[in-house]
């Protein structure tokens, strides 16, 4: 059912709007007041005449504006305002209940009266909200209350029957909004028919992203589903809805993220093919324990010329063998690219072919566990095209879905019995982690590291970890070892000091039954190949010693161990010893890293999250949307430039007023915007959207320096005009300034 919300309690909200209908709506009551009558004709028409035709398009921002319109106002014109105010933000989530109170109760005290201090309609479970209604909503606010006046007095002019038809059943209702012009493109025509009918109508306040869903879901050109009637619109939502419900088995929400990679992201699903008999994936068994341990596998596959992206998901299936079925699952992570062919040596074959890198997050041996049988795809999803001869074959959204819902589906990975020598060791015995977190400034991948991994190497006071950071002077001598001076009584001597990974690897030799961490912060500004030397070969997961409580290595061990230049002592790395660093691709893509490390580690991406975001109040009466501020900047960075190279969430996740929202664009913001685009200040105003504006309300102002006043003596023509560029200072960054970013003129 609509009202089915995984994120939020929306009972209250529901029972607010249903005890709105009854006193208000249907009679003439208050929200707030059982002892006086306020949604009423008269009190109606004044609000009409004071508000909606005494529009003060002035200065001053809404609040003020409101006030002096209502002044020469009644006190239960004015009381009535405070209540409409209530019901237009009761739906919204992205408004703090608090903010919403302190509104509510100002416009109210306007009448020479106070509401009481504790109002169950006004409680923190009523005005937490049930879903976004963007920043819009707060923008044209006014709007929305202009046709809440006029729907509220077209209703209260009908006559009772006539009033009874239209509440009686949703579809009425609807169809009565739909009638009214004040109600065409308000946000409030979605918000009150689900406040109302939240089993019939979807808490989707967007006609947007209805019609975004809807050819999402039924695989169509936008522009078709524009053309309906709204009503058509929401009968189809409730079929879709109907439809999805029976398929999941339960309560679905459009805004779960099942749903929203959908019809919210960009990203396309792809199949592969792995065919045995042609390619023996010798590592299929190491790939499969690492998968089942968490972590991902890197591997290079034919993708033919499909039109892959970054991030798009793939499904590995096997074929020409039984069992054939998906058997894999992972995400683009370099888009095509030619490379040698893997079988040159054969006739009649090109030296190139295009390839694309992808992370395995789930492999499954087909001779060992379920998997996702070819014959039931077929079954269950008749009009895809499941070719078994192509590189890479596009899945649409609903075998997509299909797809992944058989896949979830299927039975736990089968576990291999632990090997001999390693059983009882407990934690200690676990697999070596190698991994790499990467991702654009901002994502949280140091914060990631502090709070989530490093602490599991710190307990009872001892920290059983190394933390260092690379950089350009980083050496060999300072990681694994080194010749350093020393002075003594007078005299220079020369020592052998261990570095921090001979350091930490030393301490583990001799504690098998603990673990230890290595932590290497900006892993990729530092020379690898130098900084590892020959060591790196010894971090692989198959080349790790075990020892024993002496710091002996324990006879039989497969591991590697080198002699090392400085001390000449035997040295390997113990498997007791985990290695986590931390990548910013806006430095190097994860592509550009040295082959040997990117061999030897598994890469997790953390990716900007702009869901993490809030709305915060401009100071002014308005609302800045930090989500759809991020987004926006975002996007144009990714088409500009590359998805590695855009800006983490964590730029503005601690940003709780305008004025520090002002210095993170001042300070943070438009210096890594110079840094990226190498100062070029026509791709940065882009960003910025400032061409768009005029100059009252760009961020990077430009103006002509010509040549004329600047060299008077130089021959026409023989110097250029060019343009000069000024960022505004701190304190000339207004809420408009920034709101025009993500909110351009149409």
């Amino acid at each position: 059912m609509s009202r089915f919300n995984p994120f939020r309690v929306v009972t209250p909200v529901y029972d607010a709007a249903a005890q709105w209908r009854t006193n208000c709506l249907e009679t003439g009551g208050s929200v707030f007041a059982d002892d006086r009558s306020l949604w009423t004709p008269t009190l109606l028409d004044e609000l009409d005449r004071r508000f909606v035709k005494n529009l003060d398009e002035g200065k001053g921002n809404f609040w003020e504006k409101l006030h002096a319109q209502l002044l020469p106002g009644s006190p239960a014109c004015k009381q009535l305002m405070a209540e409409q105010l209530w019901i237009l933000m009761l739906f919204q989530s992205n408004i703090t209940a608090a903010r919403k109170r302190d509104q509510i109760r100002k416009v109210w005290s306007w009448s020479e009266e106070e509401l009481p201090d504790e109002l169950p309609l006004l409680s923190d479970a009523v005005l937490d909200g049930i879903g976004s209604a963007g920043p819009a909503y707060n923008r044209e606010r006014w709007r929305e209350l202009v046709c809440l006046v006029a729907v509220m007095r077209d209703f209260k002019r009908r006559t009772a029957d006539e009033r009874a038809e239209i509440v009686a059943a949703p579809w009425a209702f609807a169809d009565w909004l739909n009638g009214l012009p004040e109600a065409s493109n308000r946000q409030l025509r979605h918000i009150l028919a689900h406040l109302l009918y939240p089993d019939s109508f979807e808490r989707i306040s967007s006609e947007k992203e209805k019609t975004r869903i809807l050819a999402a879901f039924r695989e169509m050109p936008e522009k078709e589903v524009r053309r309906w009637d709204l009503i058509d619109m929401d009968r189809a939502l409730l079929d879709l809805r109907k439809r999805l419900e029976s398929e999941q088995g339960g309560d679905i929400d459009f805004y779960q993220e099942e749903f929203t990679t959908v019809w919210r992201a960009q990203t396309t699903c792809w199949l592969l093919c792995w065919n045995p008999s042609t390619w023996a994936w010798a590592s299929l068994p190491d790939n499969r324990r690492a998968t089942l341990a968490g972590e991902k596998v890197s591997n290079s596959w034919p993708c033919g010329r499909a039109k892959m992206r970054e991030g798009d998901r793939v499904y590995l299936m096997r074929t020409g063998s039984e069992p054939e079925g998906i058997v894999a699952t992972g995400m683009v992570t370099r888009a095509p690219y030619e490379a040698p062919h893997r079988d040159s040596g054969v006739d009649n074959l090109a030296d190139l072919e295009r390839i694309i890198d992808v992370d395995f997050d789930t492999i499954r041996d087909a001779d060992h566990d379920s998997i996702v049988r070819l014959d039931e795809l077929e079954r269950l999803a008749p009009k895809q095209d499941w070719n078994r001869q192509s590189f890479a074959t596009e899945i649409r959204r609903q075998a997509a879905r299909t797809l992944e819902r058989q896949w979830k589906a299927l039975s736990p990975i089968y576990s291999p019995v632990e090997p001999a020598g390693l059983a009882g060791r407990g934690q200690a015995a676990a697999r070596p982690i190698n991994l790499i977190l990467y991702g654009p400034p901002g994502t949280g991948k140091t914060f990631r590291l502090m709070t989530e991994y490093l602490p599991r190497y710190r307990d009872n006071g001892e920290d059983r970890f190394e933390f260092v950071t690379f950089h350009q002077s980083y050496a060999y001598e300072d990681f694994v070892e080194g010749i350093r001076p020393e002075i003594d009584a007078g005299s220079v001597k020369y020592q052998v000091r261990p570095g921090a990974l001979r350091r930490i690897c030393g301490r583990a030799r001799k504690a098998p039954d603990k673990r230890f961490g290595l932590f290497i912060d900006e892993i990729n500004r530092g020379n690898v190949p130098k900084i590892f030397g020959e060591l790196i070969s010894l971090v692989e997961i198959d080349k790790r010693i075990r020892t024993d409580t002496s710091g002996s290595r324990v006879p039989g061990c497969s591991g590697l161990e080198v002699t090392l230049p400085y001390s000449g002592k035997r040295f390997g790395v113990p498997s007791n010893v985990d290695v986590i660093g931390t990548m910013n691709t806006a430095d190097r893509s994860i592509a550009l890293l040295d082959s040997a490390l990117r061999r030897r580690f598994r890469f997790e991406e953390l990716t900007p999250q702009p869901r993490l975001l809030k709305t915060i109040d401009d100071g002014a009466g308005g609302f800045i949307d930090l989500q759809q501020l991020l987004e926006t900047i975002n996007g144009r960075l990714a088409h500009l430039l590359h998805r590695d190279q855009t800006l983490g969430h964590s730029y503005f996740y601690k940003v709780a007023t305008f004025n520090e929202l002002r210095r993170v664009f001042a300070r943070e913001i438009l210096p890594f915007l110079q840094e990226a685009f190498y100062d070029d200040w026509g791709q940065i105003r882009l960003v910025l959207a400032d061409q768009t504006v005029s100059d009252e309300f760009q961020l990077v102002r430009v103006r002509a320096q010509t040549s004329k006043k600047l060299f008077p003596n130089a021959e026409i023509g023989e110097i250029r005009d060019r343009q000069a560029y000024e960022v505004i200072r701190e304190d000339e960054i207004t809420p408009d300034v920034i709101r025009k970013v993500y909110e351009p003129p149409e």
